[in-house]
């Protein structure tokens, strides 16, 4: 086995350097198409969240590469611009790190809910694309089944901490607020729609036409056509914006010629769906990614971890007995 992975987060980068990382569907798959083609080259798990970027290589034996470097040769970008803004680690610290990363004990928003499902949704999409080798497989799983048994096990202190929870929660600091338009009918602007409906509030939700048929509602929220996103946005107290748009969803230009402008804009996106310069208007509040997940752990925090890593010993254990066990096979077979 020689498993090495390279990541950039939000503790290396900020949001803008982030950004060039993001990595769309279309690239993802563009992506395992140029890695496929290197012998050395085994099996690969790209994760793109809006706090990491991430890649996993499984290498044939005595091979030596760097997976950030390859990213940046697949992506286009040049690497010494970012090589400081990364970090490559392998074997068992790499797996310890996928653990810790889909428990959610790495991310920007302690015990984050919703990580562990893009995680499993990472290596779901690898294997579709024919991308990775058993020893990615077993390393995933193991990753993804710690992620849960860690959020069975440890109190991160509130019912839902996900990064959907906590703009609502944000909205709701304001009593003032009640239309709030989420621009977005993926996982998170599904989510945040259904918690707003059920604080009570009135939330609009936008749908592209031309895939209405594919759309999930949540009970209570009204729809408005994407194409009239800014109409919609002129009768709104806020606006949450979750999309997976290389483009803005919200510009500056268009925000900025309207009589009604909403109070708060909060964009939940990587790369960016809402203009940064809407901030400049008047008596606007925007927030970003980084804005809203920013936290310190506490000593609580800290007794966690402890709990956590507790947890993927166990795990960890588990994968060696497999790993043995296959090792043992192959020699027998040869």
């Amino acid at each position: 086995m020689n498993i090495i992975m390279s990541y950039i987060d939000y503790n290396m980068a900020g949001l803008g350097e982030r950004e060039v990382f993001s990595c769309t569907k279309t690239q993802t798959a563009d992506i395992y198409d140029k890695l496929k083609a290197k012998k050395e080259i085994l099996g690969a798990v790209l994760i793109a969240t809006c706090n990491r970027t991430e890649l996993y290589l499984s290498l044939a034996e005595g091979a030596s590469l760097n997976p950030f470097r390859e990213l940046c040769a697949a992506i286009n970008v040049d690497y010494d611009a970012y090589a400081h803004m990364n970090r490559t680690i392998a074997g068992d610290e790499a797996i310890v790190h996928l653990c810790k990363v889909a428990s959610g004990a790495e991310s920007q928003i302690w015990g984050d809910d919703q990580i562990v499902t893009q995680v499993d949704d990472a290596v779901k999409a690898a294997q579709k694309a024919g991308a990775t080798d058993t020893y990615l497989n077993v390393i995933f799983r193991n990753g993804v089944s710690a992620g849960k048994k860690v959020k069975t096990l440890v109190d991160f202190k509130v019912d839902d901490n996900s990064t959907a929870s906590r703009a609502v929660r944000l909205i709701r600091t304001n009593p003032a607020i009640h239309k709030v338009l989420v621009i977005g009918n993926g996982m998170i602007g599904r989510l945040v729609a259904e918690l707003l409906a059920k604080e009570g509030l009135s939330p609009m939700m936008t749908l592209r036409q031309y895939r209405h048929g594919e759309n999930i509602i949540p009970k209570g929220v009204e729809t408005v056509n994407y194409g009239s996103r800014y109409e919609a946005i002129a009768k709104a107290d806020a606006v949450v914006s979750a999309t997976l748009s290389p483009h803005y969803t919200v510009t500056y230009e268009e925000v900025s010629r309207m009589e009604r402008i909403p109070e708060v804009f909060i964009d939940l996106a990587v790369p960016r769906d809402i203009d940064p310069k809407v901030e400049e208007i008047s008596h606007v509040r925007y927030y970003d990614i980084d804005t809203l997940g920013r936290d310190v752990r506490d000593a609580k925090q800290e007794e966690q971890m402890q709990e956590i890593e507790a947890i993927i010993d166990k795990y960890m254990d588990d994968f060696h007995k497999w790993l043995s066990f296959r090792e043992r096979l192959l020699k027998e077979e040869n």
